[in-house]
């Protein structure tokens, strides 16, 4: 029956490798890294009987509730309405909850996609392609509208205190053993977050379950088919316009692209792409000719991403740094300084961008040399010694090369602390990467994204004794409160979803 139609999708979490700051200048790349820990969006239809529902009588309801949340205060309704010529969606239940600005602008701009697409891929057009879209949120009337609830892993969200009321420490077997989805004491704005990009991972997967549950896009099972597939890329670029107008600027966007595309070598798209939108109406949509998809349309953007992976047998290991970061304040400086010091700021990025892509290039090599007879022995042999310790042989020697290089990224990373003024290695967390870059079988680490006390990565041999005495150092580490996370690299990035394959999603949402 298609009134019980269910749409599930996923979007990665991510690491910035490497090409911090750079990445904000088409000139530079970055290394974005996907992560196994995901953002799920559900869409059902609502029940006619639901709360929701009961409100005055409008033409449809859209439903947002972030799962792992008090439902009280983290639940958003919104009615949907033809008036005159114009789609009106007006939140209901605001003087109770609050504004979501994040849920309402993506909502808002992904029904206002929709719109423009059935307008200009059927018959319909005008008012009667704004029936056409609130027939497929009511599901032809036999629904009261759409009922969407947000999950992350709990890789998301700092577990620290989930953990003490267990009396648990801080360690990666604690982690193991929470449920699914825990469920977190206070509304969003009071969580601490941990730095895998939450809001570009929602707004990612709220864009596609809604374009995919009505119909508008057709997003691809084949994760092989995902950069030439054309719903994908439509996604992909809707989801940056949204996530740059709820951040209130055009961002470099290697979040949401790592949402979208998976890990990749990412060349960010010209911000003027989004400038005829950044200033449009937030209070209705004109049922009239197309704005959005001429801007959208994917052949208009200019983003680059390369194919890329990390090597087998290597596992990239993260931690959350219970200090914090503002990351906006941190950008601000260092473009301040780039602007004020142009000739030592471009030297510094310049040189900073070669270690990058040589960064880049080892790794790349490293994965082709999977093939070789002896890569699998050799490299579980480098874990249980110190990288330098190196036996001449191709594969440790790239090991050992790839263990230099992220020492002189860090170098040039905190050369541009130095001249900035701002801490993007601050030398708490030098001490922490030094230690650690120490421990047999440990390659190196760094930073990630903008760096200061938000989090630390580190580039391990992927065996279960490197992966433990990391652990027991972070869990033993005073300076700083490390708390390590579950995620790992994933290739993959935005998924469609079967309820049954993901452990405990069921029961999160209620099913």
């Amino acid at each position: 029956m298609h009134s019980q139609k269910h749409t599930i999708v996923s979007s990665p979490g991510k690491v910035l490798l490497a090409g911090g700051y750079l990445v904000l200048d088409r000139s530079y790349s970055g290394l974005v890294v996907a992560t196994s820990s995901r953002f799920y969006s559900s869409v059902q239809p609502l029940p006619a009987s639901s709360s929701a529902a009961s409100i005055s009588t409008p033409q449809g309801i859209i439903s947002v509730r972030a799962g792992q949340f008090p439902s009280q205060s983290s639940t958003w309704i919104y009615s949907i309405s033809i008036e005159n010529d114009q789609l009106i969606i007006k939140q209901t239940n605001q003087d109770v909850v609050g504004k979501n600005k994040f849920i309402y602008i993506t909502l808002f701009q992904t029904l206002a996609l929709a719109y423009e697409k059935i307008a200009t891929t059927t018959d319909k057009k005008g008012v009667d392609a704004g029936r056409e879209l609130l027939n497929r949120i009511t599901d032809d009337g036999q629904s009261a509208g759409l009922d969407l609830v947000v999950l992350a892993d709990n890789d998301f969200y700092s577990q620290r205190e989930q953990l003490s009321a267990l009396s648990l420490p801080t360690k990666i077997d604690s982690l193991s053993s929470l449920q699914p989805f825990t469920p977190l004491p206070r509304p969003i704005p009071q969580t601490n977050k941990t730095g895998l990009g939450s809001s570009a991972a929602l707004v990612t997967s709220l864009v596609a379950s809604l374009l995919s549950h009505l119909d508008i896009v057709s997003l691809p099972s084949n994760p092989t088919e995902a950069n030439s597939n054309e719903s994908l890329q439509l996604v992909h670029s809707l989801a940056q316009f949204a996530h740059c107008l709820a951040q209130g600027k055009v961002g470099s966007g290697f979040d949401v692209s790592s949402a979208v595309f998976g890990t990749h070598i990412f060349k960010r798209f010209s911000p003027s792409i989004l400038t005829p939108l950044m200033d449009g109406s937030l209070d209705s949509i004109h049922l009239s000719s197309p704005t959005l998809l001429p801007v959208l349309d994917p052949s208009k953007w200019d983003q680059k991403t390369t194919a890329f992976r990390l090597p087998k047998g290597l596992r990239l290991i993260l931690a959350d740094v219970d200090a914090g970061t503002d990351t906006p304040s941190f950008v601000g400086k260092v473009l301040a300084w780039r602007k004020n010091h142009p000739e030592v700021a471009q030297k510094l990025w310049d040189d900073l961008d070669k270690a990058n892509m040589q960064l880049e290039r080892l790794l790349t090599e490293l994965v082709a040399r999977e093939k070789d007879e002896d890569y699998e022995e050799t490299v579980g042999w480098m874990g249980e010694r110190h990288i330098e310790d190196h036996k001449e042989n191709p594969t440790a020697v790239l090991l050992y090369e790839i263990r230099l290089t992220l020492f002189i990224i860090r170098d040039f990373q905190r050369r541009m602390s130095e001249l900035s003024g701002v801490a993007i290695e601050p030398p708490e967390q030098t001490r922490l990467l030094d230690a650690c870059s120490e421990l047999e079988g440990v390659i190196g680490g760094g930073v990630p994204g903008a760096g200061g006390y938000d989090a630390l990565f580190l580039l391990i041999i992927d065996t279960p004794s490197v992966t433990s005495r990391v652990d027991k150092l972070w869990s033993e580490w005073t300076e700083m409160s490390v708390c390590p996370l579950l995620a790992r690299q994933s290739d993959g990035g935005l998924k469609v979803e079967r309820l049954s394959d993901v452990k405990g999603l069921a029961e999160a949402l209620g099913s």
